[in-house]
């Protein structure tokens, strides 16, 4: 986990040994030039990961037991729900981080890291709500693709009990 003990941010294993190897070298998350450029790492890192599930969410197929499918749609729309609504929680910390110290390099840090943050369009909060759209796209494609299955289906038993032969 990183941030400050209200504000945690789950880590992959990746980027918690990412965090633990900075903390060794001294480098605290969040503090100085070294704690902003390892959020910057992580952060980019959380933007490719968006990306590669986008990715992947285009190109892949997943088989459901019919019983199951409304209760995985729901943890899709939970999940995505969460991650906005801990986007909308941390949007004003990004957006309002003050310098550690009026000194250039401390400026010119917050100002990269807030950039970096909620910026633009390869930003984290961009990406982390992409995320969430990715999400909420596999709930409606689960939904839409039960109902086409239970169509197809009644359309069968139907021809095979209404058919004359």
């Amino acid at each position: 986990m990183a941030g400050d003990e209200g504000n945690q941010i789950p880590l992959d294993g990746y980027d918690q040994r990412a965090m633990n190897q900075a903390q060794a070298m001294g480098a605290v998350p969040m503090g100085g030039a070294m704690g902003a450029a390892q959020s910057a790492m992580t952060m980019a890192r959380a933007a490719m990961k968006a990306e590669a599930a986008q990715a992947a969410s285009s190109g892949m197929h997943m088989l459901v037991d019919p019983d199951q499918v409304d209760k995985l749609a729901q943890f899709f729309e939970d999940e995505a729900e969460a991650i906005m609504k801990r986007a909308r929680d941390r949007q004003e910390i990004f957006m309002e981080l003050p310098p550690p110290a009026k000194d250039p390099v401390s400026t010119q840090v917050a100002n990269s890291y807030v950039k970096v943050a909620a910026g633009g369009a390869d930003s984290y909060l961009d990406n982390y709500e992409k995320l969430a759209q990715v999400f909420h796209d596999t709930a409606a494609n689960l939904r839409a693709s039960a109902q086409q299955t239970r169509t197809n289906d009644q359309d069968a038993a139907e021809s095979f009990n209404g058919g004359k032969l």
